[in-house]
């Protein structure tokens, strides 16, 4: 558990919660080391975070696959099972969790304001939107 633990407390979230904000806060630090080291040009840090980036999606993966250790199905550690977390929860602990990092700031300030580009977009958005790619590369 981070030094946060008043906050969780107030909030009483659910150990899946805690563990989602956890996760997440292990990649957003993660990110902002591997942002570091690209400013800094340390190459051999930005390769040793990318494993590290791996291992801390992997765990917030495996916090949000069926932990069921009954499944013997070769698909079983791909199986979704109902996630129950309150997302407001789980964005309150990210603010308070990822508060170190310099991406955890950016993302999550703890004033409450969300980037505009993190804001939610209308529901009738243009699927085509989320095609990146070009025309010439479809």
């Amino acid at each position: 558990m981070y030094t946060t633990e008043p906050v969780a407390n107030t909030l009483a979230p659910s150990p899946q919660e805690d563990q989602l904000a956890e996760d997440y806060a292990s990649v957003l630090g993660t990110l902002s080391r591997i942002d570091e080291a690209v400013r800094e040009g340390a190459w051999q840090g930005v390769r040793d975070e990318l494993d590290q980036l791996i291992s801390a999606a992997e765990d917030m993966w495996s916090t949000l696959t069926d932990p069921d250790p009954s499944a013997d199905d070769a698909d079983a550690d791909r199986r979704r099972f109902p996630v129950t977390a309150d997302p407001a929860t789980v964005r309150r602990l990210v603010t308070t969790y990822a508060e170190p990092y310099a991406i955890g700031r950016l993302l999550y300030p703890s004033n409450g304001a969300t980037p505009s580009e993190l804001r939610a977009r209308p529901a009738t958005e243009d699927p085509a939107l989320h095609d990146a790619r070009p025309e010439a590369w479809a």
